[in-house]
């Protein structure tokens, strides 16, 4: 039963009143009257009737409403304190970010946690992947943002989420108006590569025998430049979705996505095994992990 049903069942029998209820709650009466009929169903038996001072509870009834009451308030103090944690969470993290993941996923997630936080300071640095891995691991930063993550000695590793690869072309590309493509229909491609699809497990997936078709004929360890060479209609590239949404939307770039959503990009938060983990940096972790459009 959802808590809204819980809530609404013991404002009525609070009111006494159909009404009255409706009037707390700002919904419509009829609203109300549903919600016990639904909840009778659901309970197979009767919970409350109509009499001539107000509406009464069957012992069946007051059975429900007794705990229906207990389980409102328990959700109520829970809300509180989960408030009361996020405000009384504070101090700075200091955050290194790799560009793409740094200048895309961040922001939206940052913006975020300092609406959940506002006590928490994010300092962040911009830098290379393993820019980023040296900073993590020279204990110069508390924690790191990358993608394709580096297993070393002494690194913790928290993926976060699968960003999903496109083949990302020129909007005036014969594949552009593809619904989807596949990579055996990718050879013969002039391809531009980002450094780190090396690492990717989309190069893993090629066939042997087709990979050689995605030796690159320009590479660059900067997304924004991969970019800059593919609007310019001189070859494809396979890159994370979130990295191209504004080009596309500018009909700058065109994005396919491959057949069945197989390619995926991973993004991971990554900190020495050794570092104590402050209840900010718990947070801001835990918020990480988090459904993308999801809050507290």
């Amino acid at each position: 039963m959802q808590m809204e049903t819980l809530r609404m069942f013991c404002d009525l029998v609070e009111t006494k009143s159909f009404s009255r209820a409706a009037e707390r709650l700002g919904v419509t009466p009829s609203a109300v009257s549903q919600m016990l009929a639904t909840l009778e169903r659901a309970e197979g038996s009767l919970v409350a009737v109509r009499a001539a001072h107000g509406l009464q509870l069957t012992p069946a009834g007051e059975i429900y409403y007794h705990y229906c009451r207990e389980i409102v308030q328990l959700a109520d103090e829970l809300d509180r304190q989960l408030h009361v944690a996020k405000v009384t969470v504070g101090g700075v993290i200091e955050l290194a970010a790799c560009y793409s993941v740094g200048l895309h996923q961040l922001p939206p997630l940052l913006k975020q946690f300092q609406q959940d936080f506002p006590a928490v300071q994010v300092r962040v640095h911009y830098g290379l992947i393993d820019q980023v891995h040296d900073e993590v691991t020279e204990n110069a930063v508390d924690l790191g943002l990358v993608c394709y993550p580096r297993r070393l000695h002494g690194l913790a590793i928290e993926p976060f989420r699968h960003e999903r690869l496109m083949l990302v072309c020129h909007p005036r590309h014969p594949l552009a108006a593809r619904p989807a493509v596949t990579v055996p229909e990718l050879t013969g491609q002039k391809f531009v590569a980002w450094t780190e699809i090396h690492r990717s497990p989309f190069l893993r997936r090629v066939p042997h025998n087709l990979r050689h078709h995605f030796e690159p004929a320009r590479e660059f360890n900067e997304v924004e430049m991969v970019k800059c060479v593919v609007e310019q209609g001189d070859g494809i590239a396979i890159l994370p979705e979130t990295l191209v949404r504004s080009e596309v939307a500018h009909q700058r770039l065109a994005a396919v996505p491959f057949e069945n959503g197989q390619h995926t990009e991973p993004l991971a938060v990554i900190y020495r095994q050794s570092r104590t983990l402050s209840p900010a940096m718990k947070s801001f972790i835990q918020a990480l992990k988090q459904p993308v459009g999801a809050t507290n």
